[in-house]
């Protein structure tokens, strides 16, 4: 006669466990969702600041070139920094796209009509930057010549920079017309940074009085901004 055969006992989980290791799970996937976030949200700021550089530097050579930076005091920052599509561009009469076009050889640093174009050099590298529109206009540094025994100019562009949230970047400085009101050392030159909740979304107000350059009380609608120089 064969011996009994023991019977086969199989660990079971109890509710309190399988609770326990549920949250486990939840905790784990929580850490690395926000160190996920937090490392795409540094890389981001990574790129703005080199961006940023890139575009001082643009602005260096401009002002070595013309004597001085670009005068845009006359044309307001587009109002709402996230474009609504990436076709339209920001519109030639805000500051955005008078940038674009001085920094690529359109306009000098005072005359902004198209009898003030110029066929000038280009001093940014636009293809590391994020451009609205995406697909430039078969126009973009192609020299034209508007009248008999006219030089050649470039065609301006309506087109802006965006920064890695895909806001526009965005600049202030003295104005052509009354540059005597200016107060700053120099210009400034920022990105609004990333978007935030909720009701401070709504809004992206200037860090500095427009007129004069000089800086306002930090607010919590500005204290994430990232400038290029400090104010």
């Amino acid at each position: 006669m064969s011996p009994p055969r023991p019977e086969s006992r199989h660990a079971a989980f109890t509710l309190v466990e399988l609770l326990t290791v549920a949250a486990l799970v939840a905790l784990l996937a929580g850490i690395a969702v926000g160190a996920l976030r937090g490392g795409k949200g540094r890389a981001a700021q990574a790129r703005a600041r080199s961006e940023l550089a890139a575009l001082t530097n643009a602005l260096e050579e401009f002002k070595r070139h013309y004597g001085d930076y670009p005068q845009l005091g006359d044309f307001a920052s587009i109002g709402n920094l996230t474009p609504a599509n990436t076709t339209g561009g920001p519109g030639t009469g805000t500051s955005q796209a008078k940038l674009f076009n001085c920094l690529t050889g359109v306009f000098g640093p005072r005359g902004f009509t198209a009898a003030d174009r110029v066929n000038g050099p280009s001093l940014l590298d636009v293809g590391r930057f994020v451009v609205n529109p995406a697909q430039l206009a078969a126009t973009f540094q192609v020299p034209v010549v508007p009248g008999a025994g006219q030089a050649p100019v470039k065609t301006e562009q309506n087109a802006g920079l965006l920064d890695p949230w895909g806001r526009y970047y965005v600049y202030y400085y003295k104005s052509a017309r009354a540059p005597g009101n200016w107060q700053a050392p120099a210009y400034v030159l920022y990105s609004a940074g990333p978007p935030l909740p909720p009701p401070l979304a709504t809004t992206t107000p200037a860090p500095i009085a427009t007129n004069t350059g000089l800086p306002v009380a930090v607010s919590a609608n500005t204290a994430g901004y990232l400038f290029a120089t400090p104010l």
